[in-house]
């Protein structure tokens, strides 16, 4: 097992290397979708559809990458995540046949959704226990680097090139990411001899885990409806043009990455719990600032936006700190536990705030955020069996 007193540092650049890419991957089909639609004449159900694949397709890549890599190691599931991931995005940039184009995007998200889990694993296990919470944070603004990277250049170039050119060389330089990872040295299989069945089994059941877990199910729950749902809000409800509502909603994305990028050295000097329970609060302050005071007020949908944004980034490192800590011996299976949990509560709860409406979008995030304090404080708190 890994010396948790040293930080690998070349295999902590393959894992912020790996989570730049599932950023793109994340974003790409959101970027690309309003001009593949105008130049294949796409119809809004097809649309819908291609969009519709990529979340599967993270959601079944998380499910894989945890067993993979405590029974294989780290190098072939990160290499064949970054191939997949070129492939897609290859299809992606030159297909026109829709069958091919669906295989493209849900294949894209199974190389999103192992890239994602792996790299968390992979910068738990190579950090110090010191560090962990510190290189998990640091990690989570690779992924909006990638995040940011994609639309910005498809609108930055757009009058120059169509998103063919683009998308194919973010493809080139994510195989040059393969090449990376085949050439340096990962941390060894955890069972080598093949999976402990009852010890997964066991792990499963354990209060920490599952408590811990479902932390992440009202994170990702709360990230997700504040991504998706707060431009349609600001639109509906507090008169906002389209335009203006997405430009509030790129400051989540950028509170998101600037709170990572501090939170990766305030980390090292302050205790997860306060720092979890800190960004809490903020969040909850941007939330009701748009409540109550973004009616037609850009500037105060703005500051909430980036308020959210700034309390929403640190829950991930925090708590996939703690599973890494809690469950080193199995951490890749532990990690796919938790990340599966979290993705099914950003995709229930849409649909739940579909059913009620989205003017219960506010009250749906405050009761997130506390959720989110009263379970980390429980899970804190609970010893592994």
């Amino acid at each position: 097992m890994k010396d948790t007193n040293k930080t690998d540092k070349k295999v902590l650049i393959a894992g912020f290397t790996g989570m730049l890419f599932f950023g793109v991957a994340f974003t790409v089909m959101g970027a690309v979708l309003p001009s593949l639609s105008k130049t294949l004449a796409l119809t809004q159900m097809q649309s819908s559809t291609l969009a519709g694949l990529l979340p599967f397709g993270i959601l079944f890549g998380s499910l894989l990458f945890g067993p993979v890599i405590d029974r294989y190691g780290y190098k072939s599931l990160m290499t064949v995540s970054a191939i997949l991931g070129t492939i897609g995005l290859e299809m992606l940039a030159f297909m026109t046949e829709p069958n091919l184009l669906r295989f493209s995007i849900f294949i894209l998200g199974i190389s999103g959704g192992m890239l994602n889990g792996a790299t968390n694993a992979l910068v738990a296990d190579s950090s110090s226990d010191q560090a962990k919470a510190a290189n998990l944070s640091l990690l989570g603004f690779f992924y909006c680097v990638g995040a940011f990277a994609i639309p910005f250049l498809l609108a930055s170039l757009s009058k120059t090139f169509s998103y063919s050119p683009i998308v194919c060389a973010t493809g080139i330089l994510m195989f040059c990411a393969a090449v990376y990872f085949i050439s340096i040295r990962f941390p060894e299989a955890k069972c080598k001899q093949g999976l402990p069945l009852k010890k997964i089994i066991s792990m499963a059941k354990e209060p920490a885990l599952l408590v811990l877990s479902f932390v992440l199910f009202f994170q990702s729950s709360l990230e997700g409806l504040s991504q998706t749902w707060i431009p349609k809000y600001l639109a509906d409800y507090h008169g906002f043009m389209a335009n203006q509502a997405l430009y509030a909603l790129s400051f989540i994305v950028v509170g998101m990455g600037v709170s990572r990028l501090l939170l990766s050295f305030a980390l090292n000097h302050t205790k997860g719990k306060t720092v979890l329970v800190c960004s809490m609060c903020i969040s909850l302050a941007g939330v009701l600032v748009i409540m109550f005071f973004a009616k037609g007020n850009m500037a105060a949908a703005i500051s909430g936006a980036v308020l959210i944004g700034l309390g929403l980034a640190s829950t991930y490192p925090v708590v996939l700190a703690k599973i890494g800590e809690l469950f080193k011996d199995l951490s890749g299976t532990a990690f796919s536990f938790a990340l599966t949990i979290a993705l099914l509560g950003n995709t229930l709860m849409n649909l739940l705030l579909g059913k009620l409406g989205v003017d219960k979008l506010p009250i749906m995030l405050i009761c997130f955020i506390v959720m989110i304090i009263i379970l980390f404080i429980t899970g804190n708190g609970i010893r592994k069996k």
